[in-house]
């Protein structure tokens, strides 16, 4: 059985798409960063990760205008 992911059918689907996932990766940042004192190497990972995507994002939404 092959599965096929559904095309998107418009610009503004794709765009509503990454402001969505924009949104979610900058909540996800907030609970990592919600915790006091010094953040450990896994969490300073993380949060570049997120950002670097959030950036990522960014680009893409910006290439979209």
């Amino acid at each position: 059985m092959k599965i096929r992911n559904k095309p998107i059918q418009n610009s503004a689907s794709w765009s509503d798409t990454l402001s969505t996932r924009k949104a979610h990766l900058n909540a996800l940042l907030k609970t990592i960063n919600a915790g006091p004192g010094k953040a450990s190497p896994i969490q300073t990972l993380t949060i570049n990760a997120i950002k670097s995507e959030m950036t990522h994002i960014d680009s893409q939404l910006n290439r979209r205008k």
